[in-house]
């Protein structure tokens, strides 16, 4: 196909260009395919033509053959055979092909009009041989309407000048002019059937490779995003039910992946002889695969941070992690939310620092609950030389819990547009009903679905960081032992 020609078969701007691409692509080798039929079936046509003429001739021993009739219909032959080898035999590109369609079509349309205009008999089927040529060929050929009009376009206007110089005077020896302008004026209308035909098998064509293109599209998105969520899944940390300090989350992302993010180190105490917890709890703005990106570059930035040094405190990771995400994030109105902790089970305390996420509690071995609310500014909003993370330090000992969760669980719509809220949340965690230590995450995710009316609007994860009691220790690390462990996704 000639440039100009898989311009005009693009397919319309709402597709990008890699289907654009791909649709001229599939025009070349549909147009290869159907212009060796059309060649093809016209060259048999014309043979089966000329025999039955032929026949037909010798049947009515008519002394007087019809030359022209013979040499136009053999010459027309020869072109359709020479141009189906041609294209055959590979002698021309595929970008070439449509150049050739319309060359033939112009020349058979010649060899019509040339022989109903300039033989004493007006032999052949002058603009009617025209239209039937163009109509198979618009039949055949993937043509737009456009790359249709063009053989018409040169033919009409052969056939006004072959009207003007082959109209012969009448009687009064006077130029019939209102029958060449009548046949003048009507012989564009040969071309309508053709362009018609071609505009609606073109805009079919169309809507049917959209589909096509969508459909394979989101089959491999749905395939590549599966295998997104599951190197999303590998960031997160495994749960864990034995040891001094356990912890168990679940993540029910607004779709397959999110922004939602936990980050779990261990470090030694002091004395070498306990392990001391690190946990980091990110929301980053957004939902989906973009968010999702982000997560990707904090666990890299979070992993680095604790490499360096195992024993970083929660208020150094908080003010670390403020910088990265003003420097390199929030230029792209990217930011987040974090609380970091730090469980030292040899001083019994938890360490922690918070930047705009929402209030965590801790939940005391005797059923009180107490807030652990922000310390610091969302991070990213503000350069490194303002933000101050003012950690906090409080008792954490055998038995309590600390509860963690993203906005996802607060901002849970019920029917009427109430959201859950903090004070919902804080009726949860401080309900006199008894709730094992690690069975936290699935009892509040449980509440949050049955608050939220239609599916989620955000990411939610609820995370439990807890010390068991003696006889809860043992009792949780024989199940783990026991059993697999439980998927990050829950």
């Amino acid at each position: 196909m000639a440039k100009s020609g898989s311009k005009a078969a693009a397919v319309p701007s709402p597709l990008t260009q890699e289907f654009r691409e791909e649709f001229e692509a599939e025009t070349l080798s549909l147009l290869h395919k159907r212009f060796l039929w059309f060649t093809g079936v016209v060259s048999v046509v014309g043979l089966l033509a000329m025999v039955a003429q032929a026949t037909s001739d010798v049947a009515m021993e008519r002394s007087k053959i019809n030359v022209p009739v013979y040499t136009v219909a053999m010459t027309s032959l020869i072109v359709y055979v020479a141009a189906y080898l041609i294209v055959l035999l590979g002698h021309v590109s595929r970008e070439r092909v449509h150049t050739l369609a319309s060359a033939i079509v112009v020349f058979d349309g010649l060899l019509h009009i040339g022989l109903w205009t300039f033989t004493s008999e007006q032999s052949g089927f002058g603009m009617w041989g025209v239209l039937l040529t163009h109509v198979l060929a618009c039949s055949f050929l993937p043509w737009t309407a456009i790359q249709a009009l063009g053989p018409i376009v040169v033919l009409v206007l052969v056939n006004a000048i072959a009207v003007v110089l082959g109209t012969k005077p009448d009687s009064l020896g006077q130029t019939p002019v209102p029958r060449m302008v009548i046949s003048i004026g009507l012989s564009p209308f040969v071309g309508l059937p053709g362009v018609l035909i071609c505009w609606l098998r073109h805009s079919r064509r169309v809507e049917q490779f959209k589909m096509r293109a969508l459909a394979t599209r989101y089959g491999e998105f749905r395939r590549e995003l599966t295998d997104a969520r599951k190197i999303h899944e590998s960031l997160f940390p495994a749960q864990r039910s034995s040891g001094e300090i356990h912890f168990h989350y679940l993540y029910e992302p607004m779709r397959q992946i999110g922004g939602d993010y936990l980050f779990v180190a261990s470090s030694p105490t002091d004395d070498g002889r306990q392990e001391v917890l690190s946990f980091v709890v990110v929301d980053v703005t957004g939902h989906g695969i973009p968010a999702a990106l982000t997560v990707n570059r904090l666990h890299g930035e979070l992993s680095r941070l604790f490499a360096e040094d195992p024993g970083i405190r929660p208020g150094d990771v908080l003010r670390l992690l403020n910088r990265y995400v003003h420097l390199t994030l929030a230029n792209h109105s990217v930011y987040v939310t974090a609380v970091c902790g730090r469980i030292d089970p040899q001083r019994d305390t938890i360490e922690y620092a918070s930047g705009g996420h929402p209030t965590a509690f801790l939940r005391a071995v005797d059923g009180t609950v107490e807030e652990l609310q922000s310390t610091a500014l969302v991070l990213g909003a503000c350069p490194d030389s303002e933000f101050d993370s003012a950690p906090r330090t409080i008792r954490f000992g055998p038995g309590d819990s600390l509860i963690a969760y993203t906005d996802g669980a607060l901002e849970a719509k019920d029917k009427d547009g109430r959201m859950l809220g903090t004070k919902g949340m804080q009726r949860i965690v401080g309900s006199p009903s008894h709730c094992p230590c690690g069975s936290w995450p699935p009892v509040i995710l449980g509440v949050v679905e049955q608050h939220r009316f239609g599916p989620p609007a955000d990411d939610t994860l609820v995370i439990e960081v807890y010390r068991p009691l003696g006889a809860e220790k043992i009792k949780a690390t024989k199940a783990a032992e026991s059993r697999t462990v439980a998927q990050p996704f829950g």
